[in-house]
């Protein structure tokens, strides 16, 4: 017998010893009482009393003083204790805003929270095998081997048809043989990475262009056309506008980058669209008329306060109605028509309604409320339009889709990619509407400024 086990004997109450006492005690206070009430010194009331009294105070004494068994006290101490891991386990799970799953020894799910589930796409776990619950074999194997030894590990795996990335934490668990695992989703940082590195590989390739030509006028210049002066003007013409299209590049990557720094802050002034249009429109008539292009301004007749900055604004309206001029024919017409709708959902049908049997496709959905008031602004030229199998992609960085516009056109591809993150940082949302042979319109709607009574009356 072991020590502990001895220990535990001798402790343990002798309850016929102690039923002895109580006895003993019992009847010397009874007898004590039945010779005071004989000899007088005592009424049989009072002594009927103090009798009921001292029996009540033997009995609580012989029941209250009985030591409790410590085996039921070490299960009992070690039940609650499991609950109260169990306890703690679960809230943790389901506290956290990762999702996280806990595996318990016997290799079975025992909580998960919310976005768990929601990615493994269970409804409940109810202690399932975890072989059955994940799919993902890297993360299967690095559950048991942290299982095993204990050491923590983080393991990346590819979700959603391979479109997102994860990074999976795990870290053994309290009980043996059970493992933490929580997830955190990065693919916003992978696509971050994969649109840099397009980013850095369209960019070098625009830029190469230019240079490449730069490079071979200036070494033909120096070499078989040293002496040749007369080519030299038709060289140097060249090689200014290979000069002012990597001026243009440039700038366009900076006002690009400046844009995206700043798209997480919405603007917080006030400004009139209408203001907007008619500067830019009037600024925009020259370029119009070397091309015989007739602008037309149609619905800016009256005050719109939009939440705005203003030259950003007037980028966009500059961007869309120079690539309408651009791809429309020489004696042809680009109409730039404004308007306000009681919601943001009304603003996206009525911005391309000038063209209802064109094929439409949304570049970017606004993050403003679909109810709340707004205004929209469409530019619509007379070109070739725009083939459908290029729509989807009109917005992407250095994207051009030139074959179904006119040929050739001289351009950085960065203009709607720059208009699209305008909109992305005032709310608002991009369309295009194309109808092959007969023109394209380009449309863009945000939210209108609720200004009450400070805005001027119409």
């Amino acid at each position: 017998m072991s020590v502990s086990d001895t220990e535990k004997k001798q402790n343990s109450p002798r309850r016929p010893e102690r039923a002895k006492d109580f006895i003993v005690l019992t009847f010397g206070g009874a007898g004590l009482l039945a010779l005071l009430i004989a000899s007088g010194a005592l009424g049989i009331v009072e002594g009927l009393t103090a009798a009921i009294v001292l029996f009540a105070g033997a009995l609580a004494y012989y029941v209250g003083s009985v030591p409790p068994d410590p085996m039921l006290d070490e299960g009992a101490a070690e039940t609650a204790q499991d609950n109260s891991v169990d306890a703690s386990i679960r809230s943790l799970v389901r506290a956290l805003p990762f999702p996280a799953f806990f595996i318990s020894g016997d290799n079975r799910l025992e909580v998960a929270n919310q976005s768990a589930r929601d990615l493994l796409r269970v409804d409940r776990v109810d202690g399932a095998l975890k072989s059955v619950v994940i799919r993902q074999p890297d993360i299967l194997t690095a559950t048991d081997r942290v299982a095993r030894t204990g050491a923590s590990e983080r393991v990346e795996f590819l979700s959603g048809e391979g479109e997102e990335l994860w990074l999976a934490h795990l870290t053994a668990g309290p009980a043996p043989r059970s493992v933490f695992v929580v997830l955190e989703d990065r693919t916003a940082v992978h696509r971050a990475e994969r649109a840099r590195a397009d980013f850095l590989a369209n960019a070098s390739h625009e830029l190469r262009t230019p240079l490449t030509a730069l490079a071979g006028f200036i070494e033909t210049m120096r070499g078989p056309a040293r002496n040749d002066r007369d080519s030299w003007d038709g060289f140097l013409e060249i090689m200014h506008q290979q000069t002012d299209r990597m001026r243009h590049l440039v700038a366009d990557l900076l006002s690009l980058s400046r844009i995206e720094f700043s798209e997480h802050r919405a603007p917080d002034t006030v400004i009139d669209l209408t203001d907007v249009l008619g500067q830019t429109i009037l600024s925009l008539q020259p370029i119009a008329a070397e091309r015989s292009v007739r602008l037309v301004l149609d619905g800016a007749d009256k005050p719109v306060p939009i939440t705005a900055k203003w030259d950003e604004i007037a980028q966009v309206v500059q961007n869309l109605v120079s690539n309408a001029v651009k791809y429309s024919p020489e004696g042809g017409r680009v109409t730039v028509t404004a308007g306000t709708t009681r919601a943001m959902s009304t603003a996206a049908r009525e911005v391309t309604s000038q063209t209802p049997q064109a094929t439409r496709s949304v570049l970017l959905q606004p993050r403003a409320s679909a109810e709340v008031p707004a205004t929209w602004l469409s530019v619509q030229d007379e070109g070739q339009g725009v083939a459908r199998m290029h729509l989807g992609r009109l917005g992407e960085r250095f994207y051009r889709a030139d074959e179904s516009r006119g040929g050739e056109i001289e351009g950085t591809g960065l203009g709607l990619a720059i208009v699209k993150h305008i909109m992305a940082r005032h709310r608002g949302g991009l369309v295009v509407a194309s109808d092959e042979g007969k023109g394209a319109v380009f449309g863009v709607w945000l939210p209108l400024a609720d200004v009450g009574d400070d805005w001027p009356a119409d």
